[in-house]
């Protein structure tokens, strides 16, 4: 597991923070350099950690930051307009964390035209005319491969399953789904009997699966494509009494899902080391920038499945979280 980067606590955001946007690194400047960071939205605690890493690396190289988002996920048009504020204040570089895959195109190529470097994090652009420089990210497919493998393994080859998809057109959904199915598809005693658009929310999670419930009693294992649904689906299987006999697994190790992990209710999670992914990010940007180093193609940041006995002290303590 990553040591990188830990003090997830300190860095809850206020609302007005969250709307406004925030900018690291201001009291140490020594370069005039600054970088635009806009992700999908700041009130999952997998976005935080990012930052965290982002902040470190700011941190380090003393350079100005701006950390931004729109307000909600799926606010595709809110993103769209953070983007072309943010390119008003003509950044050195921007690292974008794209909603969906085609809609920002458009602001890719416009940042080209400005001669502003573009690097994608955690989730990629779509191919097309915009030039991407680089993108920091773990392998999403191979990832979930690996979960659904050990989901097979847990069932012993046989038995019936449901997914709980993110945002459909986000590439960081698309590829998870598709490691999935390379697993699943190649398991003969495998069912997906439902595979439904959650949204990367709680919420819609907990509903999504209430009704995969109703229609499939007999179900044997949820997958949440992050945790925040994973953890709706766990309220869902709680609820019903089934938490015993159903296998549940989501992505991110927020601490909510590291705390349902520790309980028991959650069996699984994936660390994608996301403190790494803004840490890497900011620093291509700025090698970029100042000392014209071309990045990689794809710099790529290591993940792993956490188990309940991976939830140790020392792993909470060297990310600084504190279970409630």
């Amino acid at each position: 597991m990553s040591q990188l980067f830990p003090k997830l606590k300190n860095i809850m955001l206020s609302a007005a923070i969250i709307a406004a946007g925030t900018t690291f690194g201001a009291a140490a400047i020594a370069s005039d350099v600054k970088i635009s960071f806009v992700v999908k939205d700041m009130t999952n605690p997998y976005y935080w950690r990012m930052g965290e890493g982002a902040k470190k690396a700011a941190e380090e190289l003393g350079i100005e930051l701006s950390w931004i988002s729109a307000k909600v996920n799926g606010d595709i048009e809110g993103q769209i307009a953070v983007v072309e504020t943010e390119l008003a204040k003509q950044p050195d570089a921007m690292v974008l964390v794209p909603m969906n895959g085609t809609a920002l195109i458009p602001k890719v190529m416009e940042a080209n035209s400005m001669g502003i470097p573009v690097l994608t994090a955690d989730t990629r652009v779509d191919d097309g005319p915009g030039k991407v420089e680089t993108f920091v990210g773990l392998d999403e497919r191979q990832s979930f491969k690996g979960m659904a493998d050990y989901v097979v393994e847990q069932l012993g080859g046989k038995g019936k399953i449901a997914i709980l998809e993110g945002f459909r057109g986000s590439s960081t959904a698309e590829l998870r789904l598709k490691g999935m199915h390379d697993a699943f598809d190649a398991a003969e005693g495998i069912e997906v009997v439902a595979s439904i658009a959650a949204d990367w929310d709680r919420e819609k999670g907990l509903k999504a699966t209430e009704d995969i419930l109703q229609a499939h009693p007999d179900i044997d294992a949820i997958v949440g494509t992050n945790d925040q649904m994973a953890l709706g689906a766990v309220q869902a299987v709680k609820s019903a009494g089934k938490l015993d006999s159903i296998l549940i697994v989501g992505d991110d190790a927020i601490p909510s899902a590291l705390s349902a992990l520790k309980a028991g209710e959650l069996d699984a999670t994936i660390d994608g080391n996301t403190d790494r992914v803004g840490y890497e990010a900011v620093m291509a940007a700025y090698e970029l920038v100042v000392n014209k180093k071309q990045p990689e193609a794809w710099i790529v940041v290591p993940s792993s499945i956490m188990l309940k006995d991976d939830v140790t002290d020392a792993y909470l303590k060297a990310r600084d979280i504190e279970l409630q």
